[in-house]
């Protein structure tokens, strides 16, 4: 994720109302009214001072958020090296050179600049200003909405995988708590004595099947917890769809299996396979929101679907 995305996406909806829906509503203001003007040529009346309100306002705004995001974004990530490619640079970096024209306006409404002009010709300045804005600012958008992996970036998201499980396992039930002693307890026990679990007796062949399935499973996540670890969630999501989510049921004769399995074993496989499929979901919105936890909660579900079942069922 790009910063531009992260900081629209961060402190909702007070990031997205202050950096994005009110220079847009104001600058979209000065556009229409630009028009209307040119249309009409009147230079007077509501529409013509609503002109004028517009292009000096968005212009003053866009002087609050330039400073702002130079003391407290553009320099400190330059400082530290942080730039996510040239994509990242190019969507902060558009975002902020669209304020430049606007602030023009606002210099030329209060007649710091083009004091000479007349009104077709400071009008004519307007629409040019208001062009450049809508360049620029699409082209931040596009770049934003890009994935810096593209151009090879690799993120980080160690210490915030960290963070979000710590504060996934402090906020635990008690009943979680309880089912994961049990869990534990079911293990000691059998490591101590006759092995109590439900024996599941499968045809030869498809034991094998299953077992390769576990592997499969086992293997798929670690590699999302390697994708998520490097940033690459959009792989994760994938990894946990096609091949643990409600999409791999075919994949892994599910139906087959299933006539052999005692109904507490299915229900246990089919809740693994639907929490994948949320894990899913819940990551790809982890991409928006830089919010972990959902998702990791969706993922932790999954995993105790495979413990429980383990602790209650073996194969014969």
């Amino acid at each position: 994720m790009t910063h531009y995305m992260q900081l629209l996406a961060e402190n909702q909806p007070w990031n997205l109302l202050i950096f994005m829906a009110i220079p847009i509503v104001l600058a979209e203001t000065l556009a229409i009214t630009e028009l209307y003007i040119l249309y009409t040529r009147k230079f007077s009346g509501f529409v013509y001072h609503l002109n004028r309100f517009a292009g000096t306002s968005v212009g003053l705004y866009f002087i609050g958020i330039i400073a702002y995001l130079m003391i407290t974004v553009v320099v400190p990530i330059t400082q530290a090296g942080e730039w996510r490619t040239a994509i990242d640079l190019v969507a902060v970096s558009t975002y902020l050179l669209g304020g430049l024209p606007l602030i023009w306006i606002a210099l030329q409404e209060f007649g710091f600049v083009n004091q000479r002009l007349h009104q077709m010709a400071k009008l004519k300045i307007h629409a040019i200003c208001v062009a450049l804005f809508l360049i620029f600012g699409h082209i931040a958008m596009i770049s934003g909405m890009l994935d810096p992996s593209l151009l090879g970036y690799q993120g980080s998201n160690d210490h915030a995988v960290h963070n979000q499980q710590s504060n996934l396992n402090s906020e635990l039930t008690s009943s979680e708590e309880e089912q994961m002693h049990l869990t534990h307890m079911m293990h000691a026990g059998n490591e101590a004595s006759t092995d109590s679990r439900v024996a599941v007796d499968f045809p030869a062949p498809m034991k094998q099947h299953i077992l390769s399935n576990m592997r499969d499973h086992l293997l798929t996540i670690s590699k999302i917890h390697a994708a998520i670890g490097t940033g690459q969630l959009e792989k994760a999501a994938q990894l946990a769809e096609d091949q643990l989510g409600m999409n791999a049921l075919k994949l892994h004769g599910a139906t087959e299996n299933s006539q052999y399995m005692p109904r507490g074993m299915q229900e246990l496989g089919t809740s693994m396979h639907r929490n994948a499929s949320k894990f899913a979901i819940e990551i790809q919105n982890s991409a928006v929101t830089g919010d972990l936890k959902p998702a990791l909660v969706a993922l932790s579900k999954t995993t105790e679907a495979c413990t429980a079942c383990h602790a209650s069922y073996r194969l014969k």
